[in-house]
């Protein structure tokens, strides 16, 4: 049937304004998009003057105009004055930055990214921004990826003299610099090739760091842990796929899926443990394992035990009380014989702070309240324990690294089990307290640390048989120089 004149005429109005419509939500969404394209560049801009601005004030500045208020408000009321803090100390490590390109990397969770290079590493860095989701798109986030080389083109082979002196020639630039504050050591299986120690291991004292200069390894104490753990498995005093509980009183934690967290599981990071919030304590008060206990209550599971992967040093804290309470003894002694002693590691242990341990490095922060440098023992805990805080030196480290290689501390079965990664266990890059990194030429081990003040690693090149540490006292310190030499080291 043909419609009347008259409805044809209405069905090409309603037509009209149907497109008209269309027009006018594409041009609002067009808007918005241009909105939010707009709010990005101008943060970005915002985030790189202020990093190239030679001002300290410029941080707070761009922390108040900038960052969106519920950030602000997070961290218990303690985000302004953490943004603030870290950003002030990336501005102060790197100098300034220049910018190289800038890309939306995930638009539809308001992601964008610039390429920054580092004045002072001469190294690459990503940094990203998370806006809001609505306008006035302020900044949610803001984080540096980790450092990377710009790509060499038709780059040479090198020989070891050729790698000892550029990886020193670099060193010696950052120190120069103000970027470098530690100590340094690369090895093969015949020995030591290149160390060397820079900075100051106490500014009020103006002692210098030296290669036996005691540093906060962070978390690479997990290495220590893992190990101990394994060998208690060797012993058969417990098992990988015991219950934590078994050794750890269930009623000591809150209500969730504790009773399923295997040992196997605590050492992957796959436990479920999420980070706790814990009351405010004095540090004084949580000097030993047991001094924690009352606190365990507060531990939460973000996922269930064996899912996913979550890094952990709460994790890591309850295998101490394992090893406590399966060895009888504390954990410290326990460390101290069956690796420091095995290993020849005569200058490493979790040292009270308070107490007076010689050559011993300070770390250091920029206190943005004080208007200088500030010692970060203030706000460590006065002792390291299972998770991290312990104190060596890069030649120690160095025997552990042969120690472990060598099968002195572990059969050679349950070492390779150490340090090969678990994606049955949902741990693709981590085996049993060791970070696992598989390239061209090998294998690749080891383990981090960070804190404020605190910047370490370890790799262990097992297939080309290098040994790679840096330990400083100053945040951020150790990654350009690990950069630098694990692309020497490839280039061998």
């Amino acid at each position: 049937m043909i419609p009347s004149l008259l409805k044809l005429k209405h069905i090409s109005a309603a037509f009209s304004i149907c497109i008209a419509l269309l027009l006018l939500t594409s041009a609002v969404v067009q808007a918005n998009d241009d909105t939010k394209e707009a709010s990005y560049k101008a943060r970005m801009d915002a985030a790189i003057s202020m990093l190239q601005s030679d001002e300290i004030q410029s941080v707070s500045d761009f922390v108040d105009s900038q960052l969106d208020q519920d950030t602000l408000a997070g961290f218990g009321g303690d985000g302004r004055k953490r943004y603030i803090g870290y950003l002030t100390d990336i501005k102060l490590f790197h100098h300034s930055f220049t910018l190289q390109s800038f890309e939306p990397i995930a638009p539809e969770r308001n992601e964008f990214r610039a390429k920054l290079r580092s004045l002072n590493t001469e190294l690459d860095y990503g940094l990203t921004l998370e806006l809001s989701e609505h306008a006035p798109y302020k900044v949610v986030d803001i984080y540096f990826s980790s450092p990377r080389l710009t790509p060499q083109k038709n780059s040479l082979k090198l020989t070891k003299q050729e790698l000892v002196s550029q990886l020193s020639t670099y060193v010696d630039r950052l120190a120069a610099r103000g970027a470098f504050s530690g100590a340094v050591l690369l090895a093969d299986k015949n020995g030591v090739l290149y160390q060397n120690a820079k900075g100051m291991a106490d500014l009020r004292y103006q002692a210098k760091n030296n290669p036996d200069t005691k540093f906060n390894l962070a978390s690479m104490n997990k290495m220590f842990t893992a190990v101990s753990v394994l060998q208690l498995v060797v012993e058969q005093k417990l098992a990988l796929d015991d219950k934590l509980v078994k050794y750890v009183d269930r009623s000591l934690f809150a209500e969730g899926d504790f009773d399923n967290i295997s040992i196997a599981q605590l050492l992957t990071h796959t436990s479920g443990l999420g980070w706790p919030n814990y009351p405010d304590t004095h540090q004084n008060n949580l000097r030993h394992l047991n001094d924690h206990r009352p606190f365990l209550k507060h531990l939460r599971l973000n996922s269930q035990p064996g899912t996913q992967f979550s890094y952990s040093n709460e994790g890591m804290l309850l295998l101490g009380m394992v090893i406590e309470a399966v060895s009888g003894m504390s954990y410290d002694d326990y460390v101290q014989k069956n690796i420091y002693q095995k290993a020849g590691m005569t200058n490493s242990g979790n040292f009270d702070i308070d107490g007076v341990t010689p050559n011993m490095a300070m770390g250091y922060f920029y206190s943005q309240e004080l208007q200088s440098m500030q010692s970060n023992w203030f706000i460590h805990a006065i002792k390291g324990n299972a998770a991290g805080g312990g104190y060596s030196t890069i030649s120690d480290l160095h025997k552990f690294s042969t120690a472990l290689t060598s099968y002195k501390l572990l059969p050679e079965v349950f070492t390779r089990a150490a340090y090969s990664a678990k994606p049955e266990l949902n741990s693709p890059y981590y085996g049993y307290g060791f970070s696992v990194r598989s390239g061209q030429k090998g294998s690749v081990i080891g383990h981090s640390g960070a804190f404020i003040g605190v910047s370490s690693e370890m790799r262990i090149y097992l297939e080309q048989g290098y040994t790679l540490i840096v330990l400083a006292n100053q945040g951020f310190a150790s990654e350009p120089v690990i950069t630098v030499a694990d692309s020497l080291i490839k280039a061998l």
